[in-house]
């Protein structure tokens, strides 16, 4: 279940990943009753594979809006749907979601990890 390829061109992956935009309902205030369990679903499908990345939006100071967006990878738009159905914040009515299909074309980034010192950074 990785993303899906499609004949890339020159200068492109053409990974295709699903990209999920959670927004915030009048019930957001009380999602903190949903976390741990939002937060070990996020666990669960990434050590399943499916969760490429994630994170909440932030305000200036950084402090989360309640919403988030999520990347998948899924084998259609109806599989990557119902995961983020799944997701107990959605599930639970603290958030609602739309899903789109994203190709992954161009971009770079490498990562420095250390164990032993517990810490990682983009170089």
């Amino acid at each position: 279940m990785s993303g899906t390829a499609v004949h890339p061109g020159p200068g492109r992956l053409a990974q295709t990943y699903y990209v999920v935009f959670a927004e915030p309902t009048s019930l957001a205030p009380e999602r903190h009753r949903a976390t741990d369990a939002h937060l070990a679903y996020l666990a669960e499908i990434e050590a399943a594979g499916i969760l490429f990345l994630a994170g909440p939006f932030v305000d200036a100071a950084g402090k989360s809006t309640g919403g988030g967006m999520f990347v998948l990878r899924a084998d259609s738009l109806e599989e990557a749907e119902a995961v983020a159905s799944r997701d107990p914040y959605n599930a639970l009515g603290y958030r609602t979601f739309r899903v789109a299909p994203w190709r992954l074309d161009q971009g770079a980034f490498a990562m420095d990890v250390s164990f032993s010192k517990m810490s990682y950074g983009f170089v």
